[in-house]
């Protein structure tokens, strides 16, 4: 009877499921790798590295954890990242540490192509933007509302305006006609600086995050309440819209 408990008790450890999901979500760290939050000893004992950025929810123990590179069944190299956040083809053979909601992911890249929902001029204004919320030492979640603000002031493009003649001199992709607004953010000169800076993707970036460092409490209420606060726009509830899009964009981009 002993030795059948103990033979059930094995069939029962070994049959168990392997998935380890992460408790706290997907991140992505400052390296541009896609990761899960999960604890650092545990992170440790898989052989991933963590971000001690703040990067994910919890205590100080919870942290981004990524991992190696990799090549897949066919030999294809890549990495090992989780299925949600791969943009190319994960590989559910066993090949990377952690659960199953971690596979080998080939064909997509963090650094070139197009990101999810945009065109190729699109993702090259997202990365801008998502790369200046790193330099400003903003979390993820501040990519997310200039995400969406851009995404409703302009569709993620440069507006030059009708009525500023000074925006001609500069790159744009579109005119509008928008009081003075020009630019990504629609930001009017004559409040947000002048209009060289405000056609700029990277300039108009920065003086976005530099007014929502100011908004109080600007990450403890939603994305599009938060671009809200900085844009003081007619239309406040267009924003939130565009979260879904925002997220995955900046999985990616910041």
């Amino acid at each position: 009877m002993k030795q059948l408990r103990m033979i059930l008790l094995i069939i029962f450890v070994v049959t168990l499921p392997s998935v380890t999901i992460a408790q706290y979500g997907n991140c992505v760290a400052r390296n541009g790798r896609s990761g899960e939050c999960i604890s650092t000893s545990r992170c440790s004992s898989l052989g991933g590295a963590s971000d001690s950025a703040n990067l994910c929810p919890g205590d100080k123990t919870i942290q981004c954890c990524t991992y190696r590179d990799c090549k897949n069944s066919q030999g294809v190299a890549g990495s090992c990242q989780p299925t949600a956040t791969c943009a190319g083809k994960s590989d559910p053979a066993n090949l990377c540490p952690g659960g199953n909601n971690i596979q080998c992911c080939t064909g997509g890249s963090s650094s070139g192509g197009n990101l999810p929902y945009l065109n190729a001029k699109q993702s090259t204004y997202a990365r801008i933007i998502g790369k200046a919320a790193r330099d400003n030492g903003l979390p993820r979640r501040a990519c997310e509302v200039a995400i969406v603000t851009a995404i409703v002031e302009s569709n993620i493009r440069v507006y030059a305006n009708s009525k500023v003649a000074e925006s001609y001199k500069y790159p744009h992709d579109a005119v509008g006609s928008d009081h003075d607004s020009v630019g990504i953010f629609q930001q009017r000169p004559q409040f947000w600086g002048t209009v060289k800076d405000c056609m700029d993707p990277k300039t108009s970036a920065n003086k976005f995050y530099n007014a929502l460092k100011g908004v109080a409490g600007w990450q403890s209420v939603s994305v599009g309440t938060a671009a809200q606060k900085v844009q003081r726009s007619a239309y406040p509830l267009r924003y939130d819209e565009h979260t879904t899009k925002a997220t995955a964009i900046c999985n990616i981009a910041y």
